[in-house]
């Protein structure tokens, strides 16, 4: 079984397995992260405490694990194992060739510094950022890492409501940078809410991506939408940088 405590002051999921792992353990953990993610527009990390590799009660133990980490490997920032046992030593390089995640080992009697690891913020780049590179009446935003919530709040809602102010249109250049990780439900929600508020605000609109999921998405609600769209990929961000700019055609 899986004993899941969240932590709250280090903004994770303390998994401590016992006995070999079910099919219901990884619903529970599944269920427990997305609670989290939910009730806190964040993203939790993980800190897996155990006193050696359990294994798998049938294959539905095992098929549960491979579901929980297909569906949330992109979303997790950091996984601290704490442990003595001998086989956890190379778990960090193996699973580090299939998970996005940051993993690391600790020893069995260093629970305090992986919980203060997990904790720690990264030292990179914000979420979003806005291109200082752009037209008075183009608005660049670049994303990376975990997009949440409180990114729209503080930096995008304020950007457009500023440009808005000083443009009838404004044109919006959405690079999506290969370190992009996910997009989280409060965020999809902000963005969906500025999408319909100012939906004929916008004259034209460049998306700058490379996962396959936003590029779609884009297609699939162009048709409803006032200004031009056009997707490029990643490559493509100079021209797409052209594109938007470029004057309209009267």
């Amino acid at each position: 079984m899986l004993t899941i405590t969240v932590d709250d002051a280090h903004n994770c999921l303390l998994v401590e397995p016992e006995g070999r792992l079910t099919e219901t353990d990884f619903e529970n953990l599944t269920d427990s992260f997305n609670t989290r993610v939910n009730e806190t527009d964040s993203v939790p990390n993980l800190v897996i405490h155990a006193k050696g590799f359990p294994g798998w009660a049938d294959f539905g133990g095992l098929a549960g694990h491979l579901s929980f980490v297909r569906d949330h490997h992109k979303l997790i920032r950091k996984i601290a194992l704490v442990s003595d046992a001998r086989i956890l030593d190379m778990a960090p390089q193996i699973a580090g060739r299939f998970l996005q995640a940051d993993i690391r080992h600790f020893s069995g009697g260093d629970l305090q510094a992986a919980l203060d690891w997990v904790a720690a913020p990264d030292a990179d780049l914000p979420a979003v950022t806005l291109m200082d590179d752009q037209p008075g009446d183009v608005l660049g935003i670049e994303v990376r890492g975990t997009v949440t919530a409180r990114d729209y709040d503080t930096v995008i809602v304020p950007a457009v409501e500023r440009m808005l102010k000083d443009h009838a249109k404004i044109r919006l250049l959405y690079y999506v940078t290969p370190d992009f990780r996910a997009i989280s439900p409060g965020a999809m929600f902000a963005d969906a809410r500025l999408g319909m508020v100012n939906l004929t605000r916008f004259s034209r609109i460049a998306l700058v991506a490379d996962q396959d999921w936003m590029r779609n998405s884009l297609r699939m609600f162009g048709p409803f939408i006032p200004g031009e769209v056009r997707v490029f990929t990643g490559p493509e961000l100079e021209a797409a940088k052209a594109w938007v700019s470029r004057p309209e055609t009267v």
